[in-house]
């Protein structure tokens, strides 16, 4: 097996990771893992006048994971909200000067990261309904009925597998092929088949505008 190869960035941001620790009474904090990989991120945020004043986090993971979590932290720290909530996976591996492919899964944890520690902090003020023009799900990547249709699965099988909380794609690939085939009634190959789609097609299709 071939050694993954990180970029200097990447590197830099392992070595001398920037924000690191747990927060002393958070605003909010956004708790995301991958179960496939045991990756776990916490992200820490400390919001003032809807301006992410300070941000900090915790991952087991990883150099990728690390390095990752440090970035989003630059990337967010002293940004409004609003634009805080528009910051992807792309902008986190961009700033990295790119992820090796079976690491992408780790700039998709520290937006989530991220994104869901926004969520907690609106829903905590009573205000996450419509609150920003961006839908979450356009941010997060959505999984429609229609893509995992395409991925080969009926549509009784994709209603559950949304039903699930399989709402975007993140949420797929996170998931392991046991556990996708569990909760869609579906069986461990066409699990595999789904991840794939998700994988590969998926990100195809959005990369040339194709998607929804």
């Amino acid at each position: 097996m071939r050694p993954t190869t990180y970029s200097e960035k990447v590197k830099e941001h392992f070595t001398n990771p920037r924000n690191s620790g747990e927060m002393e009474n958070p605003d909010a904090v956004g708790e995301v893992g991958n179960p496939a990989c045991g990756d776990v991120m916490h992200i820490f945020l400390k919001v003032e006048d809807d301006r992410v004043e300070d941000i900090s986090w915790t991952t087991m993971g990883c150099a990728a994971a690390i390095a990752t979590s440090s970035m989003i932290s630059e990337l967010a720290r002293g940004e409004e909200l609003e634009e805080a909530w528009k910051i992807t996976k792309r902008d986190v591996s961009e700033s990295l000067e790119g992820l090796p492919p079976i690491k992408q899964h780790c700039s998709n944890l520290a937006a989530d990261g991220l994104h869901e520690a926004i969520k907690n902090y609106l829903i905590g003020e009573g205000r996450w309904e419509n609150q920003f023009d961006v839908n979450p799900m356009e941010v997060a990547e959505p999984a429609e009925v229609e893509h995992f249709v395409e991925a080969g699965i009926t549509e009784d099988a994709a209603e559950r597998l949304r039903d699930e909380g399989f709402l975007s794609r993140p949420n797929v690939l996170y998931a392991s092929p046991d556990y996708l085939a569990e909760k869609g009634g579906i069986d461990e190959e066409q699990a595999r088949e789904v991840r794939r789609y998700f994988e590969e097609d998926y990100g195809a299709e959005h990369e040339n505008g194709h998607g929804h």
